[in-house]
């Protein structure tokens, strides 16, 4: 793969099972069922929300690479997938330039039935309603046989808040605005905060 936001993208986190209820217990009342969304801002955001967010979008970034990897082309519905997770023109540029790389090397290092990238948080570098950064681990191997070894160790990632909401595929309402480093370049940590603008 040849970038370290890379095409072939996407991990998938299960959710936890609900506990079972124990035999003793008798309902009286109806059951009520709430909905809860998952990605709405919780007051303090932490590493356990932003992973849930990243889950998300590497799941919905493999199910792109997936695709593409099969149509061997980016249809203009995958082009709309991918800018709908990039809050960033720059970062949306960086992501296309990758998949047009793998298009055009014929996915060399892919495996042929490649899962999910896992994106973990290892470190809160900056928090807030609008926008985190972290410094994340990345595991490709899922995804390719000999994995790019400048991907190896840390990489950075910003999360900005999509207001309004860019498409309706990105249910957490975050997109990237900044995703690994540039195409092709080992990652490296910017030298300022990419969320103190926002």
């Amino acid at each position: 793969m040849g970038s370290a936001c890379g095409m072939m993208l996407g991990a998938c986190a299960g959710q936890p099972s609900a506990p079972e209820a124990s035999s003793a217990t008798v309902r009286t009342e109806p059951s009520t069922t709430a909905t809860t969304n998952p990605y709405a801002v919780p007051a303090v955001i932490d590493a356990a929300y932003v992973n849930r967010v990243l889950a998300w979008l590497d799941q919905f970034e493999g199910d792109i690479a997936r695709h593409v990897m099969a149509s061997r082309t980016l249809a203009p519905d995958d082009i709309a997938r991918l800018k709908a997770i990039h809050a960033s023109d720059g970062a949306f540029q960086v992501a296309l330039d990758a998949y047009q790389f793998d298009i055009r090397s014929g996915f060399a290092g892919a495996l042929p039935n490649p899962g999910n990238l896992k994106t973990v948080v290892i470190q809160m570098l900056s928090a807030k309603s609008s926008c985190v950064y972290v410094k994340v681990d990345r595991d490709y191997s899922a995804v390719a046989s000999n994995p790019n070894p400048s991907l190896a160790g840390p990489q950075w990632v910003a999360l900005r808040r999509l207001n309004p909401p860019v498409s309706p595929y990105n249910v957490t309402g975050w997109g990237y605005q900044l995703n690994g480093g540039a195409f092709g370049a080992k990652p490296t940590a910017p030298a300022t905060d990419p969320c103190a603008p926002f």
